[in-house]
């Protein structure tokens, strides 16, 4: 291959990059008897070939049926020919049972980008964006006669599909439900089949439906391509760069309190970070490299890769998959497998629990090295099932290229054939050394009591298609063996699922929840939680529930204490309330635990709060008073007048004043949602008092300072005006923000005039936090406008995300203005600013200098170890990226904004303008995050717009003032 870097001197001043087809030397496929030989797969397992070309071609999705039949999801257009519909169902039998498919037939043709099966009475449902369709072969001819359409509307509303982001990942839950990943494109959702309750939203979420009912509901998620459950129901997605996430919740429970926001449910669980090194032992691809050059050096757009190196971390994640099978042994169930297509590999973690909270890490023998791994570039691992015979199956898709194609140049589009593969495709069993055939078992042949009997099988497979059948047959026969089973197996799954079982059955009685609530398995007690919430509305059967409840309480798990806040919200017996606060007592100090206790509080706030405000030890911890406030919001918000009564009382003899003023504002807080004030509780005014006087206070420690601040942001008395002026010249940071964040509530007339005069003394961070400020009114951002025309604040401290919401505002009193500063943007070409700083790369940098321009320049929105906070990508991910990426990223952060750091613009009905990135949003809030840690939450009753600005927060221009030297010491800190 040529000199790339020579290439890239001779292209610079070219309008659009060029290469010659033999600088593109092409990988030769493998052929199928040989594929064995390309892999590396840990010790003690091998690979197997299932199924390759001509049986099944572009395989990206599977699903066993109760026969042992393999059905396919094949993608043949893949990534450009939608339009002709090639996409198919295969159906595959190994007709003399030994592990390997000989038989194929089309089952179903004509799809448009399929990605997505299952099985479901005899016949399949598929995922083809727009629609969820059954198919069912009625003849037995092996080839589907019948077709339903059973939801539509996926991706409706997007432009121009993107082929990376469609639903996808079919999988059989514990609830009787199919459950599915929207994928990124989201949809408003209907369905022929059952209209009830349509159309649903899907932006954001994952669904989950009842293939007998047609029912379908939205479920917490937002992973790309990959959903699974291990065996306690616990899911599992993944994105290109977040190879493991967990979710926390489910949706239900994130709108039981429409007063209190959850947190997020989606969260990263992989010990090494959400994008983690990875050992490819496949060459590097040409086209790859050569493309990476150009992005780092501006000249084609898009993401850049490795900063010169096409692999060694995630950035194709795919098909995150729980092992829940019974032929590894049990030290490998509840393993997770992902896929890197792009790198050729199969990733392994270790799932642990910590508290409530999961831990995904890699095994202390594979550190350095992948669970398996292939040197031949087309090997495309993209899904994963458990297999009837307890072993882990691959979909490889085996391709040449598996690239979006929106993100190839032309010039090197141009010589690639994205098709090659379209004929070829292979699937894959890993089996243990040792591992022997078993006897082929038919579960569509079984009697439904047999059926019960395979609830106890170890294998997750076996235990899910029994599951399904007997939701599916509706056999009422069955409930008599399923009652024996919950009381009587010697098995914790077969119990767990015997409960499921009846409750789809119609047969769940109370007596049988009332003795799996003492089961001895955490796993069974847990789910008795789940499914004894279908009786709260019974109070015969209540009653006799509760005593059962109250006990779990001081359960020694973690995660069942967990389920029972959540579940204690839909009771309404005597003391349930007390529960509550016990449990806040036993887990105050878990976030996710406070944040099930806080949801599950539709009323009793009063009586809870008073009842842990008499406990000293809590009301002296963090955690104990973080939830003290909370339920103290919770008051305010329910406006009781018994409940705020209690509260007065406990304000009045406590004598810790940052508590009294933590407690105070909470109220205030909360009053303003219910449409009232702090003023008209009279008992208060000495508080408000007392906290202007403490505010100004030097001898004041800083702490009851910021609380006593905060408070008085809420005030209406006009009197503590100038205070919060003068306590925003502060050399404190934390009194300088709080008294900012005071004035922004009170909003005094002429406080955007007064926040800019100050400009040029402030810091960098105080000038952030006043931008976002200035930001969210009319009359502010007019004098802003007028700011920059002055030359008090220079147009390049605007990240473009502003200076665009700036010249698109409502109003033409701002946006007509500001067309007229802003005409063509920061002046500077980014690519030409980019060019000139490339030799800082050749250059020495300081390691210690660059700590200092870090935590000046970019820790407001960025993390290296324990510095700056983490509202961008984290920077320890960014180090596996190279130099080249990482200071294209610090000075042209709008060349690749990936879509979780996207800028969205909140309008609320209050008449404010807010600026940021989603933290997460629930049935009932969204959250931005914003520079410094800063996170707004906006009560969805509240918002006016949501808008995705399509740009990164970050502004551009952070390089002034640097030089190379800077730039050089900046880049050596970071990845140090």
């Amino acid at each position: 291959m040529r000199n790339i870097v020579l290439l890239l001197i001779m292209l610079a001043g070219a309008a659009e990059p060029v290469v010659e087809e033999r600088d593109l030397p092409r990988m030769a496929a493998v052929e199928a008897k040989d594929a064995l030989g390309t892999f590396v797969v840990k010790e003690g397992f091998r690979v197997e070939l299932a199924a390759a070309e001509p049986l099944v071609v572009d395989p990206v999705a599977m699903a066993f049926d109760e026969e042992g039949r393999l059905f396919v999801v094949e993608m043949r257009d893949y990534s450009e020919r939608r339009e002709e519909k090639l996409g198919r169902i295969r159906m595959l039998v190994d007709t003399d049972g030994d592990g390997k498919f000989d038989k194929a037939t089309v089952y179903a043709e004509g799809l448009a980008w399929p990605t997505a099966v299952i099985c479901w009475d005899g016949g399949v449902f598929v995922g083809a964006t727009p629609d969820i369709i059954y198919f069912k072969d009625t003849d037995g001819d092996g080839v589907a006669d019948e077709k339903k359409i059973a939801f539509t509307g996926f991706g409706s509303g997007v432009t121009r599909l993107n082929v990376q982001q469609l639903l996808n990942s079919f999988t059989w839950g514990l609830d009787n439900r199919i459950h599915g990943a929207s994928g990124g494109n989201g949809g408003v959702i209907n369905s022929p089949q059952n209209a009830r309750g349509m159309p649903l939203d899907f932006r954001g979420k994952d669904f989950a439906f009842n293939p007998r009912t047609m029912e379908i509901r939205a479920e917490m998620g937002g992973g790309q391509h990959g959903l699974s459950f291990d065996d306690a129901g616990r899911k599992f997605v993944c994105s290109n760069s977040h190879h493991i996430q967990a979710v926390m919740y489910e949706m239900r429970y994130s709108g039981g309190n429409a007063n209190y926001a959850m947190p997020g449910a989606l969260v990263d669980i992989a010990a090494d970070g959400p994008a983690a090194e990875v050992y490819r032992i496949s060459p590097e691809e040409p086209w790859r490299v050569i493309r990476t050059k150009w992005r780092v050096s501006g000249l084609a757009p898009g993401p850049i890769e490795g900063g010169g190196r096409s692999a060694g971390y995630f950035t194709g994640a795919t098909g995150v998959t729980i092992y829940r099978g019974d032929a590894w042994g049990k030290e490998f169930v509840g393993d997770a497998f992902i896929g890197d297509a792009g790198g050729n590999l199969v990733h392994r973690k270790k799932v642990r629990a910590e508290g409530v909270g999961l831990v995904a890490s890699r095994p202390g023998d594979e550190e350095k090295r992948e669970f398996l791994a292939s040197k031949d570039t087309w090997f495309r691992p993209v899904q994963f099932a458990n297999g009837p015979d307890g072993n882990l199956y691959i979909c490889d898709m085996y391709r040449e290229t598996i690239e979006h194609p929106w993100s190839l140049p032309e010039s090197i589009k141009k010589h690639l054939d994205l098709n090659s593969g379209n004929d070829r495709g292979r699937i894959y069993r890993i089996v243990r050394e040792g591992f022997k055939q078993p006897a082929r078992v038919r579960m569509g042949e079984m009697r439904t009591g047999e059926l019960v009997g395979m609830l106890e099988s170890g294998n997750g497979w076996t235990r899910d298609t029994a599951a399904r059948l007997i939701y599916e047959r509706q056999d009422k026969w069955a409930i008599g063996g399923l009652r024996k089973l919950v009381k009587e197996s010697g098995s914790a799954l077969g119990r767990m699922h015997g409960l499921y079982a009846l409750e789809g059955l119609g047969g769940l009685e109370a007596g049988l929840v009332e003795g799996a609530l003492e089961d001895e398995s955490a796993l069974v007690r847990r789910q008795a939680l789940r499914v004894s919430e279908r009786f709260a509305d019974n109070p015969q059967i209540v009653s006799a529930i509760a005593p059962k409840l109250a006990r779990l309480v001081n359960d020694p798990d973690a995660w069942v204490r967990y389920q029972l806040a959540f579940t204690l919200g839909d009771f309404s017996f005597g003391d349930r309330n007390e529960l509550l606060a016990e449990l806040a007592k036993h887990d105050a100090g878990s976030a996710w635990a406070r944040a099930a206790i806080l949801s599950s509080l539709t009323k009793g706030s009063g009586e809870i709060f008073a009842g842990l405000m008499r406990d000293g030890v809590f009301r002296s911890s963090r955690e104990g008073r973080e939830i003290l406030q909370q339920l103290v919001v919770l008051i305010g918000a329910g406006g009781r007048a018994d409940d705020i009564s209690q509260l007065r009382l406990a304000l009045a003899g406590t004598e810790d004043r940052g508590l009294v003023f933590s407690l105070a504002r909470g109220l205030g807080e909360g009053l303003g949602r219910h449409g009232e004030s702090l003023g008209s509780i009279a008992e208060l005014k000495p508080i408000l008092a007392d906290a202007a006087q403490a505010a100004m206070d030097p001898r004041v420690d800083e702490a009851t300072r910021v609380q006593a601040i905060e408070l008085l942001g809420l005030c209406v008395d006009r009197n503590s005006i100038e205070g919060l002026f003068k306590l925003h010249e502060s050399k404190s940071a934390r009194l300088q923000t709080a008294a900012l964040a005071a004035l922004d509530r009170r909003n005094p007339p002429g406080l955007a005039e007064v926040l800019i005069g100050r400009w040029r003394s402030l810091t960098l961070r105080a000038r952030s936090e006043v931008m976002g400020v200035l930001l969210k009114r009319e009359d502010r951002c007019r004098a802003l406008l007028r700011g920059i025309a002055a030359g008090t604040i220079a147009r390049e401290e605007l990240s473009s995300t502003e200076i665009r919401y700036l010249r698109e505002y409502p109003a033409g009193s701002v946006a007509e203005p500001a067309r007229q500063l802003f005409v063509r943007g920061i002046d500077q070409s980014r690519k030409d600013v980019v060019d000139a700083m490339m030799p800082a790369l050749e250059m020495k940098g300081d390691g210690e200098l660059g700590k200092k321009i870090f935590l000046e320049r970019c820790a407001s929105c960025h993390r290296v170890g324990e510095e700056g906070f983490a509202l961008g990508p984290d920077l320890v991910t960014v180090k596996n990226s190279g130099k080249e990426k990482l200071l294209v990223n610090i000075v042209d952060p709008n060349r690749e904004v990936a879509s979780q750091y996207s800028a969205y613009l909140v309008e609320t009905k209050e008449g404010e303008s807010v600026l940021g990135i989603i933290g997460s949003e629930t049935a009932t809030s969204v959250t931005l995050r914003q520079a410094y840690g800063v996170e707004t939450v906006i009560f969805r009753s509240n918002i006016k717009r949501l808008k995705n600005q399509g740009q990164s927060l970050m502004p551009e221009g952070l390089e002034e003032g640097l030089g190379k030297q800077g730039v050089a010491d900046l880049v050596e800190f970071i990845l140090k």
